[in-house]
């Protein structure tokens, strides 16, 4: 979906995004989410329940403001 990849892009081209290897793991497993939970977190209708799920979430929509 392009609103996804809109958001993700800007969330990666953020430099500080990944200051370890342990950051970069979590962005993976996130990034294995399916597409349809990819967009109701990306578009504000649900919230995921792993907490370091939805800090990315939080970051990324952040970053679009």
């Amino acid at each position: 979906m392009r609103e996804l990849d809109v958001v993700l892009e800007t969330y990666l081209e953020c430099d500080n995004n990944f200051p370890d290897e342990s950051s970069l793991t979590i962005f993976e497993s996130f990034l294995e989410s399916t597409d349809m939970d990819l967009y109701e977190w990306l578009t504000k209708r649900s919230r995921p329940s792993d907490s370091e799920f939805a800090t990315i979430v939080d970051r990324a929509l952040a970053m679009q403001q």
